[in-house]
């Protein structure tokens, strides 16, 4: 069973439409990356799957279920999100942030219970947001808060978890273990699908890429078979060298020199 299907899918907003005929499917334990230039809908699609402010037609469905079957807890519990886009001025402390991931599994104003304190602290710990706990979310960096709203994402216990450029403001010792962190969690059965410019770095932990131009796919299968310097110079509009390192699996992408 896929943890993610999209049959023929359209999206956007309003008379705006930003994809047209997208096609996926993600199993248990794959992580899928998005790629494409800004603008191609990258977002669009996640916020598809959420039903978050959203037009679109087609079929999608999660865990063998079609969306529109699912209550708005269901969804909560099986899909969690990390958007490109957040409140940066929240008053909560980093733990009260990492506990609304909890909110799914409790019934009306119930207390943390032991469970809810226990995940939340995994999670934490696991991104490295442990001693951050007592601080408060608006006064971090904005790669600490990137890292906090993971940790409240995980704590959510998804099935599917979709992140929208979760590198973002991260140094790169913490790109490095967020990429480490989503293949273990891939590991436990978890499914991601996430959307990324660190075309060199993801390649190396991707399962599958869809690659996105114009609203449309123009490439999908594994970082081997669509990470091309012909696919990728097109689809960015930049003559690139595309080449693996055969000693890391590391992706080597830099443009083209002209004499």
């Amino acid at each position: 069973m896929s943890a993610l299907s999209i049959i023929n899918l359209n999206a956007g907003y309003g008379r705006n439409l930003v994809l047209s005929d997208i096609n996926l499917s993600i199993v248990p334990g794959e992580i899928c990356g998005l790629i494409g230039p800004n603008g191609v809908g990258k977002s669009t699609l996640l916020r598809s799957i959420l039903q978050i402010g959203v037009d679109y037609s087609g079929e999608i469905s999660i865990c063998g279920s079609r969306l529109s079957s699912l209550s708005g807890n269901q969804k909560a519990r099986m899909v969690s999100y990390l958007p490109q886009n957040f409140n940066p001025h929240s008053r909560l402390t980093v733990a009260q942030t990492v506990l609304l991931g909890r909110h799914p599994y409790r019934s009306g104003w119930a207390m943390d219970s032991g469970d809810d304190l226990e995940i939340a602290e995994k999670c934490m710990l696991e991104t490295d947001t442990w001693d951050l706990r007592n601080r408060v979310f608006s006064n971090l960096s904005g790669g600490e808060k990137r890292l906090v709203l993971l940790a409240s994402a995980l704590a959510q216990e998804p099935e599917l978890l979709l992140l929208d450029e979760p590198g973002s403001s991260l140094d790169f010792r913490h790109q490095l273990n967020m990429w480490l962190l989503l293949k273990k969690l891939s590991s436990r059965g978890i499914a991601v699908l996430v959307s990324t410019h660190e075309v060199a770095l993801s390649g190396r932990y991707l399962d599958s890429v869809l690659i996105l131009s114009d609203g449309r796919s123009r490439a999908f299968g594994s970082p081997s078979d669509v990470y091309t310097t012909e696919i990728l110079s097109e689809v960015f509009n930049v003559n690139l060298l595309v080449s693996q390192d055969s000693a890391t699996r590391s992706w080597v992408i830099v443009p083209e020199m002209k004499q």
